[in-house]
């Protein structure tokens, strides 16, 4: 089987940073070929290029993609990207059936920079040619090449060399955007064994997941307790549903900061060697945090996972709450059998038909007209992922940021997220060896998507375009 290579081309006007302007979209197909040169598929990709500009030649330009690892970029695009973004009356109960509706995008950064948004193999739009062989183009550094080479040949056929060049993943994202710098860069151990000398501007890292745990697998680094990093964002969800005779949101979430690094981490540690005195106060203080009884807590011996606190936070009134935003609820999942851990997530479970239905929307005005379905998440590419590699994303992470002390990360984080921890991502972003300015962390009142809500998506995008625009940045904690 041959692919036919598709394109379609548009243009557009856009209110993008107080002013119009006008813009030109290009999305296709761009082959997939393995170690021997054969064609396996093609990634469907989107550039949103400005054009009422003398030249684009040193305009910023951002690639997009968000994780799973077999997730399309939907969400990226339809939520904080393209000039026109998904209408959602209410961001943490949205309709479920349509009409979805679409709207002018406030944050959108076309006015600052052009986009280009990536739906790699066996998602959105993509082809895939030899069946049998797609496998070779699911594993952790195969991708990053993939990426890598995408961006190469774009940069190259744009003549867009003296473009500050910025990385956007979300998700599994933030493991991908860790590869990719290094692949770009290239040398004798790198994947594909090339000197390339691409140098990286800036990686903006949503929902973080680099991962340091107690028990490693094969991309993880050694950590601590991990109910000390998911503390901070158990906080977030009680303060969210029980904030009465609580301080402010951020300031509840740095006393469970404090906490979890000194109080909870040493009981954890002594455990049964507290004294009385000293474990009615430490369980005390861990109901105060959590929101749940101290009869669950010393049941569970102090140690709760993200899945049994969604599920143990409303538990009282038959609620859980999402693992992607605990801001959202739904019925206890106890008479539906076996639960999907994605599709029966009361966020994920909620906002992805509003999600598509806009995106599908917004394919029809970039003249898009294909006729196969379009994959959101394709979970047969998660499971044939293969997660090895010479180094951990933070090795990888670590490598890019030596190598380029002009190369500045900004990590952002939704302090609902319960996939994605805010807990994880300080505790990594503190592990990183760093110039002063080099790593920047940002948190928002909002889930796994911080773009999601109002006054989330608004912080996001000033921050981004602050990264973008090389403004001085602090870390917020």
């Amino acid at each position: 089987m041959e692919a036919i290579l598709r394109k379609f081309e548009s243009e557009g006007k856009a209110a993008a940073g107080g002013i119009e302007i006008s813009y030109k979209t290009c999305c296709g197909d761009y082959p997939v070929y393995g170690e021997d040169g054969a064609l396996l598929g093609t990634m469907f990709t989107y550039s949103y290029v400005r054009t009422d500009v003398e030249s684009s030649q040193d305009r910023p330009v951002i690639f997009a993609f968000n994780g799973g690892p077999g997730s399309s970029a939907l969400w990226l695009h339809t939520g904080l990207l393209a000039p026109k973004r998904i209408r959602l009356e209410n961001p943490t109960a949205p309709q479920t059936v349509p009409p979805f509706e679409l709207e002018e995008n406030p944050n959108c950064f076309l006015d600052l920079c052009d986009v280009v948004i990536i739906d790699p193999m066996g998602t959105g739009w993509s082809q895939i040619i030899e069946e049998t062989r797609q496998a070779e183009a699911y594993s952790y550094e195969k991708d990053g090449e993939i990426f890598a080479r995408f961006i190469e040949d774009w940069i190259r056929k744009e003549n867009r060399w003296a473009s500050p060049k910025y990385l956007m993943g979300e998700s599994y994202g933030t493991m991908r955007a860790c590869v990719i710098p290094s692949i770009l860069m290239g040398g004798p151990i790198c994947t594909g064994a090339v000197s390339k000398g691409i140098t990286i501007d800036g990686i903006i890292m949503m929902g973080t997941g680099l991962n340091v745990n107690p028990q490693p697998n094969w991309w993880d680094e050694y950590g601590v307790e991990k109910m000390v990093l998911d503390l901070p964002t158990m906080a977030a969800c009680n303060w969210y549903f029980n904030r009465e005779e609580k301080p402010d949101l951020h300031a509840f979430i740095a006393e469970a900061d404090a906490f979890a690094g000194k109080e909870l981490l040493a009981g954890l540690y002594r455990g049964n060697r507290m004294t009385e005195a000293e474990t009615k106060s430490f369980i005390e203080k861990l109901t105060y945090f959590t929101g749940l009884s101290p009869s669950y807590l010393k049941k569970k011996n102090d140690r709760i996972s993200l899945s049994e606190f969604s599920k143990e936070l409303l538990g009282d009134e038959g609620q859980e709450i999402g693992m992607y935003d605990g801001r959202f609820v739904m019925h206890a999942s106890g008479q539906i059998g076996m639960a999907d851990p994605v599709a029966d997530d009361g966020a994920m479970g909620r906002y992805t038909p509003a999600f598509r239905g806009g995106f599908l929307k917004l394919a029809e005005e970039l003249g898009i007209d294909i006729d196969m379905p379009y994959h959101i998440i394709n979970f047969n590419v998660n499971g044939m992922w293969k997660f090895d590699g010479i180094k951990t994303p933070l090795e990888y992470l670590r490598a890019a940021l030596r190598r380029n002390p002009s190369l500045r990360v900004l990590l952002t984080n939704g302090v609902y997220d319960l996939v994605t921890t805010i807990g994880q991502a300080r505790y990594a972003a503190g592990h990183l060896d760093a110039e002063k300015g080099q790593v920047i962390l940002r948190e928002y009142p909002s889930g796994h998507m911080s773009y999601v809500g109002e006054e989330s998506g608004e912080k996001l995008s000033q921050d981004i375009r602050d990264f973008i625009e090389k403004e001085e940045m602090e870390s917020c904690y």
